[in-house]
C-alpha cells in the first residue's frame, strides 16, 4: 500500500469521525435499530407488538457485540463502524482494485453516515475475494433469513419507506461492482463503474428536486392554512 492510499484512508476516516461527532445521531438508530438489537429473545420467537429490524441472523451476529460493547451508544456504534471500515478500505485496495476502492469510498461513506446499519452488509460483499460464498451471505444478512416468517412483511414496508430504495440500490450497485470485478468483465470495469455513477447522479438529482418540490408544497399548504385562519379570526371575534 502506497502513501497516497494510506493518506486517503486516514483522511476519509477522519472526515467520517468528525461528521459522526458533530452531527446528531440518526433517530432511526435510537428508536428502531437499537430496540431491535436489545431484545434478542424476541428475534426467534415472533411477537406481534415488537418492532423488528428486518435483517438476518448474520447481521445480528455482527452488530450485537459492537453495540453491547458501546452500551447502546449511537455515536460509539457509528465510530466503531468507521474504524472497522478503515481496515476494510486497506483490504479492498490490496484484494480488489483501485476502481473498486474509490467506489467503496463513495458508497461506503454515504451508507455509513446515512444508513450505518448497512455497513456490515458492505463488509460481507467486500469479503468476496476470499470466497464467492460471501456474495450469497450479503443478501442473506440483509433480509430476515433466520427470523420468523412473519417478519418478512416488514421488509416490503422498509423498501418503500421514504428513500430506502436508495440504500437498497447502493448495496446492489456495490454487489454488482465486486461481482463484475471477480467473475464477469474486469477489463471494462472502469466504464461500468462510470456508467453506474452517471445513473446514480440522475437518481440523486431526481431525489433532490423531488424533496424540494415536496417541501415547497408543504410550505405553501401551511401558508394557505395560516392566511385562512387569519381571515376567519376577526369574524370569530365579532361573533363572540
Amino acid at each position: 500500500m502506497n502513501w497516497e492510499i494510506l493518506t486517503t484512508i486516514i483522511g476519509v476516516t477522519v472526515f467520517r469521525l468528525v461528521w459522526i461527532v458533530r452531527r446528531p445521531v440518526h433517530r432511526d438508530i435510537t428508536s428502531y435499530i437499537f430496540p431491535g438489537l436489545r431484545n434478542l429473545r424476541k428475534i426467534v420467537k415472533y411477537a406481534p407488538d415488537f418492532s423488528y429490524v428486518p435483517y438476518g441472523l448474520i447481521w445480528y451476529g455482527v452488530n450485537v457485540p459492537i453495540v453491547r460493547l458501546g452500551r447502546y451508544n449511537g455515536r460509539f456504534w457509528m465510530g466503531a463502524l468507521a474504524l472497522i471500515d478503515a481496515v476494510f478500505l486497506g483490504y479492498i485496495f490490496q484484494a480488489l482494485s483501485l476502481t473498486v476502492f474509490f467506489s467503496y469510498v463513495l458508497i461506503g461513506t454515504f451508507q455509513l453516515l446515512r444508513a450505518p446499519w448497512n455497513a456490515s452488509i458492505n463488509w460481507l460483499i467486500m469479503l468476496a475475494p476470499i470466497s464467492w460464498i460471501f456474495l450469497l451471505l450479503a443478501p442473506i444478512a440483509k433480509f430476515p433469513v433466520g427470523l420468523p416468517v412473519q417478519v418478512w412483511r416488514y421488509t416490503g414496508r422498509a423498501v418503500g419507506h421514504q428513500h430506502n430504495y436508495i440504500y437498497f440500490g447502493l448495496l446492489g450497485t456495490l454487489w454488482l461492482i465486486v461481482f463484475n470485478h471477480l467473475y464477469l468483465l474486469p477489463s471494462v470495469e472502469n466504464w461500468i463503474v462510470i456508467g453506474l455513477g452517471v445513473i446514480w447522479c440522475f437518481i440523486f438529482a431526481y431525489t433532490f428536486f423531488e424533496r424540494r418540490a415536496r417541501m415547497r408544497k408543504s410550505v405553501g399548504k401551511a401558508s394557505v392554512q395560516y392566511h385562512s385562519w387569519k381571515e376567519r379570526m376577526p369574524n370569530e371575534i365579532d361573533k363572540s
